[in-house]
């Protein structure tokens, strides 16, 4: 018996739903029978009611707006003109919608660091004001209204492929949460899933560039009747989905085309940047290593011992290169510019090369023989630079065959012994002044690339 009672009860609640349904907005000639189900009129507290009497009078109310909108609307000729037309039809009081936009909220995102694209994931809050769906909540014992689909009433469809000649980008749009007060003010929550092509011009400083990726949407439909706002918060991340990966994102304040003569436009920015310092140690260490060991050659003693220093930092920037070839190279066929750290590389492999070729010239001059002293001027000169510039004073290594040195006060016995080691002290100081400059050079270039 109690079942019987049941489903009675359960009849007498769905069958002036679908009554309602068949008759009320069936088409403008029965707009004027507006049965608000009498099932409900004595409800004072909808909380009392169960789950599906809940449902049945919201259904009832939804379909009380939207006879009510079918008669107002009736010189249209539309069928179920609460979700075929906008709200500003028939109203001369308002000429446009106003969609304000609220907090957009990024859950995931999916970067692809070779063609410079991203996909984001996540959701965004959209109000506007709809008068159809407003009602007398002494009549109906509600504040709000929960649409449970869609297609029953007009929201505004938004979208980055609004032009015919768009780039397809395969977004997508759904609506989550539909509600609506006794005002008409109505809210959504907007799933979305957006893609669009980066900006990297800061690669220049790679690995710790920053990806700036810009979305624009536009009302798909009736572009001539919304216009957009915003509520100046910027875009914020989900924390029970987003994950990093990484990397550090941050989203500017959306943005709106304030000119009413052309289509309204939502913008808003996702800057990224690596927070992981993994790359850039894995670059910048090898390079700053060869860098090092070439300023300091010159403290390493005789010039055949900075030569071969200087070879083996060669054979490590050849190294790196090939380093290099494999973490920056697949990137720079979206970007014309060329990282620091490899215009620091490539500067301190240049200025190495020219420091070998100057060692190599010298020590060649150091080992020819030769009959005549230097210049007077030169030889003053090397003394000073070998004497008080401590890391030039070094080692001879010239061929000291036949070389007789001072003992007990006696002289040298061939002048031309003496000639050829002024020579090479000589040549020693040119070397060090050479190297010097070389390194100055080398400081002053790092100083003007960074």
């Amino acid at each position: 018996m109690t079942r019987l009672q049941h489903v009675l009860r359960l009849s007498a609640i769905i069958l002036p739903v679908l009554l309602a349904q068949q008759f009320h907005i069936s088409g403008p000639g029965n707009a004027g029978n507006l049965d608000p189900c009498k099932y409900f009129e004595n409800v004072t507290d909808v909380q009392q009611l169960n789950h599906h009497e809940f449902v049945a009078f919201e259904q009832c109310l939804y379909y009380f707006l939207a006879n009510k909108a079918q008669q107002n609307s009736a010189k249209f000729g539309s069928v179920h003109p609460i979700a075929t037309l906008p709200p500003v039809y028939g109203n001369t009081d308002q000429k446009n919608v106003k969609v304000k936009i609220g907090q957009i909220t990024l859950q995931h995102f999916q970067l692809n660091e070779f063609i410079k694209d991203l996909n984001i994931m996540g959701y965004m809050e959209m109000q506007w004001d709809d008068q159809r769906l407003a009602w007398d909540q002494s009549q109906w014992k509600l504040e709000k209204l929960q649409i449970h689909s869609a297609n029953h009433i007009w929201i505004p469809v938004l979208s980055s492929q609004a032009y015919e000649t768009s780039l397809r980008n395969d977004d997508v749009m759904e609506v989550r949460k539909l509600e609506t007060s006794n005002k008409g003010n109505v809210s959504a929550v907007i799933s979305f899933s957006l893609k669009t092509f980066c900006d990297d011009t800061d690669f220049r400083h790679f690995p710790d560039d920053v990806y700036k990726c810009c979305f624009q949407l536009e009302p798909h439909f009736n572009q001539d009747l919304i216009e957009f706002a915003t509520d100046g918060l910027p875009v914020f991340t989900d924390p029970k989905y987003f994950r990093d990966y990484g990397w550090s994102m941050s989203g500017t304040i959306p943005s709106v085309n304030p000119d009413p003569n052309i289509v309204a436009q939502l913008n808003f920015c996702i800057n990224l940047q690596r927070s992981s310092s993994a790359v850039k140690i894995e670059l910048s260490v090898p390079t700053w290593v060869t860098a090092i060991l070439f300023l300091f050659s010159p403290f390493l003693g005789s010039i055949k011992t900075q030569l071969y220093v200087k070879l083996f930092v060669m054979l490590l920037q050849v190294v790196i290169l090939q380093l290099f070839s494999n973490r920056i190279a697949p990137h720079l066929g979206s970007a014309s510019a060329t990282p620091v750290i490899m215009a620091l590389h490539e500067f301190c492999m240049v200025m190495n090369t020219l420091s070998i070729i100057a060692s190599i010239l010298f020590l060649m001059q150091t080992r020819i023989r030769r009959n005549l002293p230097p210049w007077g001027w030169l030889i003053n000169a090397s003394q000073i630079i070998n004497k008080f510039v401590c890391f030039f004073n070094q080692t001879a290594e010239w061929d000291s065959e036949g070389v007789e040195l001072e003992k007990g006060g006696l002289p040298a016995q061939s002048s031309s012994n003496r000639y050829q080691a002024d020579w090479h002290n000589a040549f020693l100081a040119l070397h060090g002044v050479t190297t010097l400059a070389l390194s100055l050079i080398f400081i002053f270039g790092y100083l003007v690339i960074r």
